[in-house]
C-alpha cells in the first residue's frame, strides 16, 4: 500500500477503530446476554439455540476481523473505505491510477511515471474530508454503541440473576447445574414423628445433619430469595414443589421414608439448580421385636424314657414402640401352623406369657421331621408394614414313625412273657395236701404282681402313646376274673378253686397274646399308612428337583423324607410278622432310591418313591397262609414268609365282644337321649294356642318390669374381668328375658332370668372385690343389689306360669304319656339285658355295670311317673338315667381312649364319634314342621345330659 494511502488510512482507523470495537463487544454482549435468557428456558432446545446464537456471534466477529486484515492488505479497498462516500470521482481516479501502476510495463509505460500518477491521485483526495468523514462514523457508532449497552444494562437490572442462572443452566450436565445457589432464606424444618410414636412435633436445624424416625412428617419452611422462580425440594429423585403459605413464605412437606439428602432446588425446564449445602437427614427404622424363649435353643428328643409330656413355654416380647400380636409357630419340613398367643392394643412395649404345648399335640403327631417352636411377635409399623420378630427355637424330634408302637408292642409282650411265666409255675406246681398256707402265700404273691405288672403296663406311656381302653378292657377284665379266682382260693382251697385259678391265668394269657397279635397288625397298616405320605412327599421333591431351579432344596427334601423312611420301616420290623414284612420292603424300594439318585436319575427315583407309596397303601402281607396276594410281592418285595398265626382276624375276634358292648351302650344312650326329646316334644306339643296368647298378654307389664329393673345396669364392660363386664351381661340376659316374656315363650324367659340371676352375683363378687380400688365406693354393689330383688320377683312369676302350662300340656299330652312311658319301660329292659350280657362275657368293669344298673332303675321310675301322668318327674328321672348311661359309657371306654384314641385316626385330635347316625331318605321329608322336629330332635342329643336344655334353647332359636 502507498505512504499516501496508508496515511489517510490510518486516520480514517485512528477515529474509528475504537467506537467500532466498543460497538462490537457491546453487541457480542448483549448477543450473549440475549442467549443466557434463552438457556435459561432450561429446555434442550434452548439451550442448543443458546449456544448456536453465541457461535453465531462469535462466527462474526471472526469474519469481521478477517474483513479488517483484507482492507489493510488491499489499497482498493482502503480508497473505498476512507474517500468512496466523501468523493466518488477522486475515489475513481486513485483506483484507476493503482491499476496503471500494475500494468505500466504490460503496456510500456514508465513505473516510475505510474508510481508519480498514483502519487498525485491519493494526493488529490481531501485529508480533511476523510478526518471529518470518519469522525461522523466515529459518532454515529458511538451512539449505536450506546444504545446497545443501555438495552444490555436494561436487561441485567431487570433480573440480574437471571444472567447467572442462564449460564448455569447453560453450562449443566445430566440436568444439574455444576453451580449451587442460595434459593431459600431463614429456613427451618419441624418434624411430626409417626403418630403410633405418640412424640411431640419438634424443630431442627435447616442443612445439617439430623436423625429422625422413619415416617415422620418433615416440613420446609422459608422466604425465597428470588421471586419467580420454580423451587422444589429433592433427594435428587423425587421433587416436591414448594407453595406459598399466603404469608410470603414456602411451605414444602416431605414424609420421611429412608435416609436422604435434601436439597432446595430451583426447576428451570430440564435443569435444576441446587442449594450449595443439604440437610442430611438419617432415616431410623422401627426396629422388629425382640422375642426370647426360655431355655431356647436346645433340642427336645420325644422317644426317649424320660420323654416330657409337656413342653412349657415361657417367652418374653418387647419392641421399641408397641407389640400387635405374638404368636406360637410351630414348623415341620414344608408345614407351618400358627396359635395366637395374645392380641394386643399396639401400645404395649412389653409382653410376657406362656404357653404348655403337649408332646400329644395333633401337629407333633402328625410331623414325622423335626418341629421347631418359636414364639414370633409383630409390632405396630403403620409405615413400612407390621414386621415380625422371631425367637430362638425349640426343636421337638419326633420318633420315628411306628416308634411309639414298637414300644408299647414290647411293653405288652413283655407282659404277655411274665403271664406265661406265671402259668407255667402255676400248672407245674400242685397244691400240697397237707398245710397249703405257704404254696397260697407265694400263689398269692405271684397273682399280685401278675395283677401289678399289669396295671403298670396298661397305664404306662410309650413315647406319649397309651394302650386305648378299647384295647386294655379285655385284659381288665379278665385280671378281674383271676383276682375273684385267687380270692376263693385263699378263702376255700380246693382242687377246683385251683383249676380255676389256672383257668383264669390261661384265659388272660390268651387274651394278653390276642391283644399283641391284634396290635401288631393295627399299628402295622397305621404306620404304613404314614409312611405313604412321606413316600408320596419323597416323589413329589424328586420331581420338583427334576424342573426346579432349587434343586437343592428338592433334594434336601429327599434326604428328609427318606430318613423318615428308613426309620420307619426299621420300627415297623418290631411289629410282627407283617411289620418285618413291610419293613423289609420299604428297606428295598429305598435301595431302589438309592440306586437312582446315585446316577443322578431323579426321575427313576420318583418312580421307586411312588411303586413305595402305593405299595404301603394296601398294608397286606405279601404272602398270606390264608389266601395273600403275592402280586404285591415283586421282585424286591422282601416276602416270603407266611403270616399264619399273626392274622388280624385272631384280634378282631378278641376285640368283637369290647365293641359291641360299646356300640350298643352308645346305641342305648342316644335312643334313649332320643326318647327324652320326643317327651319333650309331645309336652311342647301340648300347649295350646290360647294358652300361649294367654301368657303373651298377661307378660307384657312384666316384660316391662324386666326392662325396667334392669336399666340401671351398665350396658357395656369395661373389661373381662370386671363388675361392669358381668353387669352387661346380666342386662343382656334380663333384656332376652323380656324378650322371651313377649314372645309367650315362658321355658326361655326362665332359662334367661336365671342367667341374669346367676350374672349378677358374679357381679357383686367382682364388685366387692374391686371396692378398694374404688376408693371405698359402694355405689355398683347397690345398683345390683337394687336389681336382684327386682328380677328374681319377675323369674319367679315366670316359673309358676312355666308350671301351669306344663300340666296343662301334660293333661292334654296324657295318651302320648303313657306310650313314652312303655318305651322307656322297653329302653330300661335293654340297660338290663346289656348289663347281664356284659357281665357273661367279663366285658364290663364294675363301675360300667353298677352305672347301667342305676340307668335300669331311673328309667324304670321314668317309665311309671310317665304312665302316672306326672311329666315332671319322669323327665327328671329320664334326664338322670341319661346320665348314668355316659357315666358307663366312660368308665367301659375309660380315660386311655379320651387321651389317645384320636391321635391316630384323627388329624386335629378329636375323638371320632361312635353314634350311629341314620341317613333319611329322600322321601323323608313332610314339610317345615317335619324338619323342626327333627332339628329338635338331632340337636336335643347332646354327649351329655346336663347340656341338653341349652341345646334345645340353641335350636329353638335357630328355628325361630
Amino acid at each position: 500500500m502507498p505512504k499516501s494511502l496508508r496515511a489517510l488510512h490510518e486516520v480514517w482507523l485512528f477515529y474509528v477503530r475504537a467506537p467500532k470495537r466498543r460497538l462490537g463487544v457491546a453487541a457480542f454482549a448483549l448477543v450473549l446476554t440475549a442467549a443466557l435468557w434463552l438457556a435459561r428456558l432450561g429446555t434442550s432446545s434452548a439451550r442448543i439455540g443458546a449456544v448456536c446464537v453465541v457461535a453465531a456471534a462469535g462466527l462474526l466477529a471472526a469474519l469481521a476481523a478477517w474483513r479488517e486484515r483484507r482492507i489493510a492488505r488491499s489499497p482498493s479497498l482502503a480508497i473505498d473505505r476512507v474517500s468512496k462516500r466523501i468523493d466518488p470521482s477522486l475515489s475513481a481516479r486513485a483506483k484507476r491510477a493503482l491499476s496503471l501502476q500494475g500494468q505500466g510495463k504490460a503496456q510500456g509505460v514508465s513505473e516510475e511515471l505510474a508510481r508519480l500518477h498514483v502519487d498525485r491521485a491519493l494526493a488529490a483526495l481531501p485529508v480533511e474530508a476523510v478526518r471529518s468523514g470518519a469522525s461522523r462514523l466515529a459518532f454515529v457508532l458511538g451512539v449505536v454503541t450506546l444504545g446497545v449497552v443501555v438495552a444490555n444494562l436494561g436487561a441485567c437490572v431487570r433480573s440480574p440473576w437471571a444472567v447467572v442462572e442462564g449460564a448455569d443452566v447453560l453450562l449443566a450436565r445430566r440436568g444439574v447445574a455444576p453451580m449451587g445457589m442460595t434459593w431459600l432464606l431463614d429456613g427451618s424444618v419441624n418434624v411430626r414423628p409417626p403418630e403410633y410414636l405418640h412424640q411431640e412435633e419438634r424443630r431442627v436445624a435447616f442443612r445439617d445433619d439430623v436423625a429422625l424416625p422413619r415416617g415422620a412428617l418433615l416440613t420446609f419452611r422459608g422466604a425465597p430469595a428470588h421471586a419467580g422462580r420454580r423451587l422444589l425440594l429433592s433427594d435428587g429423585t423425587t421433587e416436591v414443589p414448594f407453595v406459598d403459605d399466603g404469608r410470603g413464605q414456602l411451605v414444602a412437606r416431605w414424609p420421611l421414608a429412608g435416609s436422604v439428602d435434601l436439597r432446595v432446588v430451583a426447576r428451570f425446564g430440564d435443569v435444576v439448580v441446587p442449594e450449595p449445602e443439604a440437610t442430611r437427614i438419617e432415616s431410623i427404622p422401627d426396629a422388629a421385636p425382640v422375642v426370647t424363649l426360655e431355655d431356647a435353643p436346645r433340642r427336645v428328643q420325644l422317644a426317649t424314657d424320660d420323654e416330657p409330656t409337656e413342653i412349657p413355654i415361657h417367652y418374653e416380647a418387647t419392641d421399641d414402640h408397641g407389640l400387635r400380636e405374638v404368636h406360637l409357630v410351630l414348623r415341620s419340613a414344608q408345614r407351618e401352623e400358627r396359635r395366637v398367643l395374645a392380641r394386643l392394643d399396639g401400645e404395649t412395649r412389653v409382653d410376657r406369657g406362656g404357653y404348655v404345648l403337649r408332646t400329644s399335640d395333633a401337629f407333633v403327631k402328625r410331623s414325622h421331621a423335626p418341629v421347631e417352636v418359636r414364639v414370633e411377635a409383630k409390632d405396630n409399623d403403620p409405615i413400612t408394614g407390621p414386621k415380625w420378630g422371631s425367637s430362638a427355637a425349640i426343636t421337638l424330634v419326633p420318633p420315628d414313625v411306628g416308634e411309639p408302637e414298637a414300644r408299647r408292642l414290647d411293653a405288652i409282650r413283655k407282659l404277655r412273657d411274665d403271664l406265661v411265666d406265671s402259668l407255667a409255675w402255676r400248672l407245674s406246681n400242685e397244691p400240697p395236701k397237707g398245710d397249703r398256707r405257704p404254696f397260697l402265700g407265694v400263689l398269692s404273691r405271684g397273682v399280685e404282681t401278675d395283677l401289678a405288672r399289669i396295671e403298670e403296663t396298661l397305664t404306662g406311656t410309650f413315647a406319649g402313646l397309651r394302650i386305648t381302653g378299647q384295647r386294655a378292657a379285655p385284659i381288665r377284665a379278665k385280671a378281674r376274673v383271676l383276682r375273684d379266682a385267687l380270692k376263693k382260693e385263699t378263702q376255700a382251697p380246693s382242687a377246683a378253686s385251683h383249676a380255676a385259678l389256672v383257668k383264669a391265668s390261661e384265659r388272660l394269657v390268651l387274651t394278653v397274646d390276642s391283644v399283641v397279635r391284634s396290635l401288631g397288625v393295627t399299628d402295622t397298616r397305621a404306620a404304613a399308612k404314614e409312611l405313604a405320605d412321606v413316600a408320596e412327599d419323597a416323589a413329589q421333591a424328586a420331581e420338583l428337583a427334576l424342573r426346579s431351579a432349587d434343586r437343592v432344596k428338592a433334594e434336601s427334601r429327599v434326604d428328609a423324607d427318606v430318613s423318615v423312611l428308613a426309620g420307619g420301616g426299621r420300627a415297623m420290623r418290631r411289629l410282627g410278622a407283617l411289620g418285618r414284612d413291610l419293613g423289609e420292603i420299604v428297606e428295598a424300594y429305598l435301595r431302589r432310591v438309592d440306586r437312582a439318585r446315585r446316577g443322578d436319575d431323579m426321575a427313576h427315583a420318583a418312580l421307586a418313591a411312588l411303586d413305595l407309596a402305593v405299595r404301603l397303601r394296601q398294608p397286606d402281607p405279601s404272602f398270606g397262609a390264608s389266601g395273600g396276594r403275592p402280586s404285591h410281592a415283586g421282585g424286591e418285595s422282601g416276602g416270603g414268609r407266611g403270616m399264619a398265626g399273626e392274622g388280624a382276624g385272631t384280634g378282631e375276634e378278641a376285640d368283637g365282644a369290647f365293641d359291641e358292648a360299646v356300640q350298643e351302650l352308645d346305641k342305648l344312650a342316644a335312643d334313649h337321649a332320643g326318647q327324652i326329646g320326643q317327651v319333650e316334644q309331645s309336652l311342647s306339643g301340648g300347649t295350646s294356642e290360647e294358652d300361649v296368647k294367654a301368657l303373651r298378654d298377661e307378660a307384657k307389664k312384666h316384660a316391662e318390669a324386666v326392662r325396667e329393673a334392669a336399666k340401671p345396669l351398665p350396658s357395656v364392660g369395661g373389661g373381662s374381668d370386671s363388675w361392669t363386664s358381668k353387669g352387661a351381661a346380666a342386662k343382656e340376659h334380663a333384656e332376652q328375658m323380656a324378650r322371651s316374656l313377649e314372645q309367650g315363650n315362658a321355658a326361655d324367659a326362665v332359662a334367661s332370668g336365671r342367667n341374669a340371676i346367676a350374672a349378677i352375683d358374679e357381679a357383686r363378687r367382682v364388685a366387692a372385690r374391686e371396692r378398694f380400688r374404688r376408693f371405698m365406693d359402694t355405689g355398683p354393689e347397690r345398683t345390683l343389689e337394687d336389681a336382684r330383688p327386682k328380677l328374681e320377683r319377675e323369674l319367679r312369676w315366670a316359673e309358676q306360669k312355666l308350671d301351669e302350662l306344663r300340666r296343662k300340656a301334660a293333661q292334654r299330652a296324657g295318651p302320648q304319656m303313657r306310650a313314652h312311658g312303655d318305651a322307656e319301660g322297653k329302653l330300661a329292659e335293654r340297660a338290663r339285658e346289656l348289663g347281664q350280657k356284659g357281665r357273661r362275657s367279663e366285658t364290663l368293669p364294675p363301675a360300667s355295670s353298677e352305672a347301667l344298673d342305676a340307668a335300669e332303675r331311673a328309667a324304670r321310675d321314668a317309665a311309671r311317673q310317665l304312665r302316672d301322668g306326672n311329666v315332671e318327674r319322669g323327665l327328671t328321672h329320664q334326664r338322670d338315667a341319661q346320665q348314668k348311661l355316659e357315666e358307663a359309657r366312660r368308665a367301659l371306654v375309660g380315660e386311655a381312649e379320651e387321651s389317645d384314641e384320636g391321635s391316630r385316626q384323627d388329624g386335629d385330635g378329636r375323638r371320632p364319634d361312635r353314634q350311629h347316625a341314620d341317613i333319611p331318605s329322600a322321601d323323608a321329608h313332610k314339610g317345615p314342621e317335619e324338619f323342626r322336629q327333627r332339628v329338635l330332635k338331632g340337636l336335643g342329643q347332646p354327649s351329655s345330659g346336663r347340656l341338653k336344655d341349652a341345646v334345645k334353647r340353641y335350636a329353638e332359636g335357630l328355628l325361630r
